[in-house]
């Protein structure tokens, strides 16, 4: 019988100490030195295999220098795009009839809550930014003009919730 490799290993704790909650949407990871430690694991790639498997999973992001956050307590690999899909459709269905009884101009959703909205937003975010983008390309510079400026929109769009959520507000109301 194999064994299984150490960074699967690694990997499928990772995942259900997050699914546990011991680490919630916006924790840090232990360091990779803190990770080898505690796990007696001697190679560096181990531990960013490991990691790897996770940022698929869509369950973690790493950023050089600083470290790997968790950005969903559910794996990308586990959720239904479709109920996912429904579940946003629903919510842009609810805020588009609170605008048009309103007239604001202003949308919230509770992200926190619900890891599929953010996961379903943030992929479609960046999905059609990419596209604007590689579309810029095929037109006129007028059209490609306005496509990119559209992509740096939603880009922008996805960096203030990306804020947002990383921000945590006291009871006072300041964060």
């Amino acid at each position: 019988m194999a064994k299984t490799p150490q960074y699967e290993t690694l990997y499928s704790e990772l995942r259900a100490r997050i699914e546990r909650g011991e680490f919630t949407i916006g924790d840090r990871l232990p360091s990779i030195s803190a990770l080898q430690e505690t796990y007696d694991i001697h190679s560096l790639g181990t531990v960013r295999a490991a990691q790897q498997l996770l940022v698929e999973d869509g369950m973690i992001r790493t950023e050089q220098g600083r470290g790997a956050f968790v950005t969903s307590i559910e794996s990308a690999r586990d959720i239904d795009p479709n109920d996912a899909l429904d579940g946003a459709i629903t919510q842009i269905r609810r805020a588009q009839a609170a605008l048009a009884r309103q007239q604001v101009r202003r949308v919230t959703f509770d992200l926190e809550a619900d890891e599929d909205t953010y996961f379903v937003l943030s992929s479609a975010l960046t999905e059609w930014a990419d596209s604007q983008e590689a579309h810029a390309e095929d037109n006129e510079p007028r059209l490609a003009a306005d496509r990119r400026r559209w992509a740096g929109h939603a880009r922008e769009l996805l960096t203030m919730t990306e804020e947002a959520l990383s921000h945590t507000i006291s009871p006072g109301g300041a964060a």
